[in-house]
């Protein structure tokens, strides 16, 4: 017979184990009869001991908003207590959802003055209406990291930013009818979440923003730190990639021969996707390939270019973007617009939307593209004009 491999030690305190072969401290605690493990993510004792404690009266906290739950007598503090505890045991979401749903409340705790001290039966239809108008107005003070100051377009007062959280108040309020403390939930219905108005952007002709790309290059100072930049803007213009995916796009991503870009998307399953390269595109990633395999060269002896490393050497662009524009007497773009000019050329190249939809890695077949992207500009719009004839 195989004997069996010992997992767990026991230590001095009570429900605290160690998890033999990783080493790591986990707490073992009963929550609603059945046991629960609790990755205490320390293998040193001291911080494994403080760690049980916090972890311990967290679950007590939710105990005791349970009961007065089950008694009828919940504020909406105790419903929010139930509403996390919800969330964390869930195994049916990824990582990212559960941090969006557990912000959305923060948010509304943040905004609301005084709302996990209302009873379920004052957090009505009209006042939740009233707290969104305050927040569409006001904001919630959101500021994007490494930003100098509030931004008026960055405050919090989105309409997903606002959505989100009235789904997390709707979640709240379906527990209380659960509960019995509600006869059905006030929130149900259409009326109450803020209407998008998706942001059509006013974007350049093409010679306008080669323009700009050449305006960060050679006049937005020395050094390869603009030619950087406006390399970069190239690629988020000609390949419809987004700001972060840009930055993780490395060279064993580049099929030149297939004429293949793989892109990893980052905000859906679907983002992930293989675009192919515009003849734009192509030129600037040989010419980004040639100067990386001459400084090899020149540094290391080899012309060979590490399939691992970044195919762009800066991860944004924005103030240089901005400059460029300011300098031009345009209107400012981001960062995002590129996306959108990348989205806008394609369409008035004649491509059809299912397939510009598959390049931005958009899984609605081009839901989303018809309601945002088709801003076609005048030019073009005057081009289409004539093709018109009676």
């Amino acid at each position: 017979m195989l004997k069996r491999t010992k997992l767990w030690a026991p230590t001095k305190v009570q429900n605290l184990l160690r998890h033999l072969p990783t080493g790591r401290y986990f707490g073992r605690f009963s929550v609603r009869g059945r046991r629960r493990w609790v990755d205490l993510h320390t293998q040193v004792w001291p911080i494994a001991k403080v760690r049980l404690a916090d972890e311990r009266a967290r679950i007590e906290r939710m105990r005791l908003s349970g009961g007065r739950a089950a008694a009828g007598a919940a504020t909406m503090a105790h419903l929010i207590a139930i509403y996390r505890r919800r969330i964390d045991e869930r195994s049916d979401i990824a990582e990212k959802t559960r941090i969006g749903a557990l912000g959305a409340m923060d948010t509304v705790l943040k905004t609301w003055a005084g709302f996990g001290s209302l009873s379920p039966t004052l957090v009505t239809r009209r006042a939740v209406i009233d707290w969104r108008h305050r927040i569409a107005r006001d904001g919630t003070g959101w500021r994007p990291p490494g930003a100098r100051g509030p931004s008026v377009k960055t405050n919090g007062r989105s309409y997903s930013t606002i959505n989100h959280s009235i789904d997390a108040i709707r979640s709240l309020l379906d527990i209380a009818v659960e509960l019995g403390q509600l006869v059905a939930n006030p929130l149900l219905g259409r009326g109450v979440k803020a209407k998008r108005n998706p942001r059509k952007p006013k974007l350049p002709e093409a010679s306008t923003l080669a323009a700009v790309f050449d305006e960060i290059e050679l006049r937005g100072g020395a050094g390869s730190r603009t030619r950087d930049a406006a390399d970069f803007c190239r690629f988020l213009a000609y390949t419809g990639a987004r700001l972060r995916e840009a930055g993780a796009v490395t060279w064993g991503d580049v099929d030149l021969a297939r004429g293949i870009l793989h892109v990893h998307g980052t905000k859906t399953a679907a983002a992930d996707r293989e675009v192919p390269l515009v003849p734009p595109a192509r030129q600037l990633l040989e010419k980004l390939h040639a100067r990386r395999a001459a400084a090899n060269l020149k540094t290391l002896g080899s012309a060979h270019v590490d399939p691992t490393t970044r195919v762009v050497a800066v991860a944004e662009a924005g103030i240089s973007l901005a400059s460029a524009c300011r300098r031009l007497g345009i209107e400012p773009l981001t960062h995002h617009d590129l996306r959108d000019a990348f989205a806008t050329l394609a369409l008035e190249a004649g491509v059809d939307v299912p397939t510009v939809a598959s390049w931005l890695g958009h899984a609605d077949g081009g839901a989303l593209l018809l309601k945002t992207y088709t801003h076609h500009r005048r030019a073009h719009s005057l081009m289409q004009a004539a093709k018109v004839n009676f």
